[in-house]
């Protein structure tokens, strides 16, 4: 017989799952075996377990709300939007309150309710869950919600988008060549973690190396912090807007005018530091060797990566040299606007 987990989950959809709260550094750890990395700890009495929870390495959303009780809307709605957030970005949520019943269900059925299910369809997903309204002040706030929610007409109300592309055989390609700019660099001084030399210039990436960096942000950073790098980054290329302005490409000349950090370092070290780009990695190495990397190795490989994801998400071929895109552009998520105008273009030839 299979091995029964410290922490039994019950999944409502693959990214959402709910439960009681755990009550052990081994019910932790379960946890984030069966790949739950944020949680949403509705217990008012436990006034500590969501920052217990947070320093295992869970991004918490904490909405205390008492025993047998309801939250208030506005609360319920900022709650509901991490909520979505993070299922968006591909994270794994606990929802959990002291037993896992009337708390969880409340909040589970409004979530049901703001993806559009409306209250019969909420019903469904319910019936077989031990998570459900448990009384009559939890049920009217249901049925609050509901009013403010309406029911979703224009498409098939469902829990999850469609399923995405599967980037992950061309992220594991990047990861490969990630690690063989990792091993030429040597035991050179780390950008991002003994020194910060490399976060004052600007940086241009290929499509995979963006599409890398911000898979990264998105998963690896919490929401909290991901929208500080956001404001960064929003800033960074509006400075990064006005040198091209000034000095169209020329890369080397916008370099000379630079005169910000790179919106992913916090005093002096890399909020993604395991997942930094490529050039990040080779800084300070020998010039030579890295020329000699780069031209050779690095660059046609993720010229060809970059094309094979362009193909994948947009399924249709590169008509020429896929455009770069400014690390800023990449951390604020402007560079899906690029790409988009880059697919456009090709549309209209």
């Amino acid at each position: 017989m299979a091995d029964v987990p410290a922490y039994p989950l019950t999944w409502v959809t693959d990214h959402l799952a709910v439960g009681g709260a755990p009550m052990s550094y081994a019910q932790l750890d379960s946890l984030r075996a069966q790949g739950v990395t944020a949680i949403l700890n509705l217990c008012a009495e436990f006034c500590d377990l969501h920052e217990i929870e947070a320093a295992a390495g869970f991004e918490v959303h904490y909405l205390p709300i008492p025993d047998e009780h309801a939250p208030d809307l506005p609360a319920l709605e900022d709650a509901l939007g991490w909520l979505d957030e993070a299922v968006y970005l591909g994270k794994k949520v606990l929802i959990h309150c002291r037993h896992g019943i009337g708390r969880t269900g409340t909040v589970l059925n409004a979530y049901l309710l703001r993806r559009g299910l409306g209250h019969m369809g909420a019903a469904r997903v319910l019936r077989p869950l031990r998570a459900k309204p448990a009384n009559f002040n939890q049920w009217w706030t249901i049925r609050r919600y509901g009013k403010a929610a309406g029911k979703l007409t224009v498409r098939e109300p469902r829990l999850e988008a469609g399923k995405p592309v599967d980037l992950g055989p061309f992220l594991a390609d990047y990861a490969g060549l990630a690690a063989m700019a990792q091993e030429a660099a040597g035991d050179i001084p780390a950008c991002g973690r003994d020194h910060d030399a490399c976060c004052r210039r600007p940086l241009w990436l290929s499509l995979i190396e963006a599409v890398a960096l911000a898979r990264a942000i998105d998963v690896g950073l919490t929401s909290q912090v991901r929208q500080s790098v956001i404001e960064d980054a929003a800033g960074a290329a509006r400075e990064m807007d006005e040198l091209t302005q000034r000095y169209g490409d020329s890369h080397e000349l916008c370099v000379s005018g630079w005169s910000r950090r790179c919106p992913l370092s916090r005093d002096g070290a890399c909020l993604v530091f395991d997942s930094r780009p490529v050039a990040c990695r080779l800084f300070g190495a020998p010039a030579a060797a890295q020329a000699a990397l780069w031209d050779k190795t690095l660059e046609p490989a993720l010229g060809e990566l970059s094309r094979q994801v362009f193909v994948a998400l947009a399924g249709t071929a590169v008509g020429e040299a896929l455009p770069h895109f400014a690390l800023p552009d990449v951390a604020s998520g402007r560079y899906v606007s690029a790409v988009f105008n880059y697919l456009l273009a090709l549309s209209r030839r």
